[in-house]
């Protein structure tokens, strides 16, 4: 016969299993379809925060792109050197090979997009616009 303690450390022990199982499983986690873009977004980033020509042609398909990256860099260094380290993919549209990526960072009103072409690891900054990296 079960005792009063060995009910409440079986029920102690179910829950424990199923905290663990839920944790594990993360019932309602999605992976939104824009984070593969993050990465190669960052990098593109990174390279115009160092004002880093040769990086952004390898990272760009257009001559626009690395144009907007490095007069971005001369007016806001420290900003695009916070948006290298932040920025996170949350919105898009997708046309055959080309993306429309939307950016943004926590505490910022300002956003920022980017056209991939390509996709994954692979993808490259087409065009780049963001209203708080415009001249004033």
């Amino acid at each position: 016969m079960v005792n009063g303690r060995t009910r409440y450390y079986l029920i102690l022990a179910a829950a424990v299993l199923f905290v663990a199982a839920f944790l594990i499983f993360q019932p309602y986690s999605v992976t939104s379809p824009w984070d593969s873009y993050t990465s190669p977004a960052r990098r593109y980033l990174d390279a115009a925060a160092r004002g880093d020509s040769l990086g952004l042609s390898g990272r760009s398909s257009s001559t626009a792109a690395v144009r907007w990256a490095l007069e971005a860099s001369r007016r806001q260094p420290e900003s695009l050197a916070v948006w290298a380290q932040h920025a996170g993919a949350w919105a898009g549209n997708r046309r055959g090979d080309t993306a429309e990526v939307f950016l943004g960072i926590r505490n910022s009103k300002c956003d920022m997009v980017l056209e991939f072409v390509g996709s994954g690891e692979s993808a490259k900054v087409a065009r780049a616009s963001s209203p708080c990296f415009e001249p004033r």
